[in-house]
């Protein structure tokens, strides 16, 4: 008899394998898995509801040589406002695919699991899709190493109080070393970015979001630049959700 596991995660992908299977990839505080999904192309399966992507789960998986496979489910969040709605099924789509890119590379699976639970949950709940998007890629920079010095100056490294961020220097430049260094986002922008990196995710809610979103401050290009170049990432759904925007 093959040993059947209990586990619980979140599935983010979803496609087709060998006749009426699926292969879903689910992120668990233990890594990511793939698992086989009997039946779920059948007109009336009951499983099909695991194929609609997000979704949090409870599951038991019976190990396989290869791959194991998924026999038994149930749902513990369905992220239901968020697949009603096309904006926030278009950010999230954003997410997943840094997820899916990122997710074999952060150094806590447990912490990276608990992190995308709650930005999931904050755009199933709040209206402010941007704002979690730009909180998400921004947070997500420290869980792959990558995150950018807001402490000090990274080409004189004195601790000043008007710093900007600049790509160049991987971090912040003073007002005095901007002469010689271009800066991306301003003094406010940068306070802002900070804020937005170091807030606790549990102190997020709809004031917050609305207090980021009025100061109109767009870190889109930033952000896209930032990942561009140290970490070699394009995001092919973003580049979508741009034009269709």
């Amino acid at each position: 008899m093959k040993p059947v596991i209990k586990k619980r995660g979140i599935i983010l992908n979803s496609k087709d394998y060998k006749d009426n299977f699926k292969l879903l990839t689910i992120l668990t505080i233990d890594g990511p898995m793939n698992v086989i999904l009997k039946g779920a192309n059948k007109m009336n399966s009951g499983t099909k509801k695991y194929t609609i992507i997000p979704i949090e789960v409870d599951f038991l998986v019976s190990q396989g040589k290869t791959l194991s496979t998924f026999t038994e489910g149930y749902i513990i969040n369905n992220y239901t406002n968020l697949k009603n709605s096309y904006d926030k099924n278009m950010i999230s789509l954003v997410m997943i695919e840094k997820i899916l890119a990122f997710c074999e590379h952060v150094f806590n699976y447990e912490l990276f699991y608990n992190f995308v639970k709650k930005m999931f949950e904050l755009l199933d709940k709040y209206d402010f899709n941007e704002t979690i998007l730009n909180i998400f890629e921004i947070k997500l920079l420290y869980l792959l190493g990558i995150a950018p010095n807001l402490n000090n100056c990274n080409r004189c490294q004195k601790i000043k109080t008007d710093l900007m961020l600049s790509i160049t220097l991987g971090g912040c430049c003073c007002k005095e070393c901007s002469n010689l260094i271009h800066c991306e986002l301003t003094e406010e922008e940068t306070k802002i970015f900070k804020y937005l990196y170091l807030i606790k995710l549990e102190k997020i809610d709809d004031n917050f979001l609305s207090l980021i979103a009025n100061t109109q401050i767009k870190f889109d290009n930033f952000i896209d630049k930032y990942y561009e170049k140290y970490i070699d990432f394009y995001s092919s759904a973003k580049k979508v959700l741009k034009k269709i925007s």
